[in-house]
């Protein structure tokens, strides 16, 4: 087995943004994203950009990785799992999967196939496999721990894993989802798992069956779920769990053999009871199934991850295509485009053009089976949690096989490991060119801070859209502070005496060549 380092990971900070009659409440401190149209009033010549994570290593080698399950089997390390930060032991605490697909499962170390890890680190820079240095392997560590005592069955092997850290319950602080894959009659589905320290985990009850739920999508497409790639987030701002859920076609399409993998999102109450899915309504995000929309005829929407950013929800979509060779992932591989919604529940894919100039990529498959088998051309993993914030950047985590689906035996689905990408605070998506005005807004923070880089000119619209004040920026500053003539932006736009609030306003960018907006806050 082969371990490699990281960084140190810090969470970053979850914040929202209100709707208020005509105006937007901005939340002090939240950043203000241009992800999508939610503050672009009006605009003229608006030219936006979508970011993507620049790469350690361009993605040739791995942070950490397993290429070899019980010494012979060739396998590779997933972010299917969480990284989370123990309080109790002062450590940062990575699970992540790996996966030896050679590995039959009617063999005699067949439930070994897939085997949840555990990487912990002081400070997140030097990574270890577990309290012995050595990668350590936490569940299931006996056949036993795929038995159901009930049927006298066992399952085949688990799948994606979701993690959360209960500050509040002292005995049993680590809890999560596992799917128990491969099961017979209606045990296969989702588990809530429960541990004290991260290295032994107890099963307790099943959340969800497999499969136990049908819907007509917009498309009138018959789709079932949930399936294998379902997971959750905490919500800090509400306390419950946002679930994502995978739903599939019943049958393969003739013509791209498109089984139409789709995402679907429900919030949930409590990790262990049973998930209520009956009211589900409708898929979120199904592919089109043919060129249309960002997509192509294969790509399908395998898995998604949701997590709070700013003003918003974010997350990754990671796109699975069996077919279609595309400069940014070969066939049988999967890359991440990012998706964005205002409620959790309603979700779209961010469209912008990336520097590349690709529409929608946000992370993509370097050359398939590259650098001798080590880099991340295959296929594409997602921690649950999103984003780490160490100092200045944005650390994207992620997991890639090396080989993707389409090759045989123990080539498939191998190499590569967890690898590890940067972002400009805020660097998701830039305007870049044009002028906007946003909606009215009201604040109860203090000052203006702004996140660009090169010409970019702020004015202040009062209620009756009259300039009243204005300031051009023109270095590269993660928080340009912004005073018009040495007044913050409170004492320029007043403060309504019943509210506490700022009065309403309306802030216009204009962004000149060389120039790039990333977002703003007022704190």
């Amino acid at each position: 087995m082969m371990l490699r380092f990281g960084i140190s990971l810090i969470l970053i900070p979850l914040m929202s943004i209100a709707g208020a009659g005509e105006s937007f409440i901005v939340d002090e401190g939240v950043a203000q994203l241009f992800v999508d149209d939610a503050l672009i009033g009006s605009s003229q010549g608006l030219v936006r950009t979508l970011h993507q994570p620049v790469k350690d290593f361009n993605g040739d080698r791995p942070i950490i990785a397993i290429d070899k399950l019980l010494e012979k089997y060739p396998a590779t390390l997933e972010a299917n799992g969480t990284i989370i930060y123990d309080p109790k032991i002062e450590k940062y605490v990575m699970f992540a999967l790996a996966f030896a697909p050679s590995l039959k499962s009617d063999e005699p170390d067949g439930w070994r196939r897939t085997q949840l890890f555990r990487f912990i680190s002081d400070d997140g820079i030097t990574w270890e496999g577990g309290e012995n240095g050595n990668p350590e392997p936490v569940f299931p560590k006996s056949h036993r721990d795929l038995y159901d005592p009930d049927s006298g069955t066992y399952a085949n092997n688990i799948d994606l894993c979701s993690f959360y850290y209960d500050k509040t319950n002292e005995n049993f602080p680590y809890q999560g989802w596992i799917w128990f894959a491969n099961w017979g009659g209606d045990r296969e589905g989702i588990y809530y798992v429960y541990s004290a320290d991260g290295k032994t985990w107890e099963r307790g009850p099943q959340i969800v069956a497999a499969k136990n739920r049908h819907l007509h999508s917009q498309a009138g497409r018959k789709l079932f779920g949930p399936a294998d790639v379902t997971i959750f987030y905490p919500d800090p701002l509400t306390g419950r769990f946002l679930v994502t859920l995978k739903f599939v076609q019943d049958n393969r399409d003739e013509v791209t053999n498109n089984l139409f993998r789709s995402r679907a999102y429900i919030f949930h109450d409590q990790l262990d009871k049973p998930l209520d899915i009956k009211n589900l309504s409708e898929v979120a995000l199904i592919p089109a199934g043919e060129k249309f929309n960002g997509d192509e005829p294969y790509d399908e929407y395998y898995g998604s991850t949701a997590w709070r950013y700013g003003s918003q929800w974010l997350g990754l979509l990671k796109v699975w295509h069996g077919k279609g060779d595309y400069s940014y992932s070969s066939a049988g591989c999967a890359y991440f485009k990012l998706v964005t919604s205002r409620n959790g529940l309603d979700w779209k894919k961010v469209p912008f053009a990336n520097t590349a100039g690709k529409p929608e990529v946000f992370i993509a498959n370097g050359k398939e089976g590259g650098n001798r088998g080590q880099n991340d051309g295959g296929y594409m993993t997602d921690f649950s949690q999103g984003p780490l914030k160490i100092g200045n950047e944005l650390i994207f985590y992620y997991g890639s096989s090396s080989f993707g689906k389409n090759h045989p035996g123990p080539v498939r689905v191998t190499g590569g490991g967890i690898f590890r990408a940067r972002l400009r605070i805020d660097g998701f998506v830039s305007v870049d060119g044009g002028v906007f005005t946003t909606p009215f807004l009201r604040a109860n923070g203090n000052d203006l801070f702004v996140n660009s880089n090169g010409p970019v000119i702020v004015e202040v619209l009062d209620e009756l859209e009259n300039s009243i004040g204005s300031a051009a920026l023109s270095a590269d500053n993660l928080r340009h502070k912004i005073c018009f003539e040495d007044k913050p932006l409170r004492a320029l736009v007043g403060e309504n005496a019943t509210s506490g609030l700022t009065e309403s306003f309306k802030l216009r960018f204009q962004v000149d060549s060389g120039g790039s907006l990333f977002s703003f806050r007022i704190d």
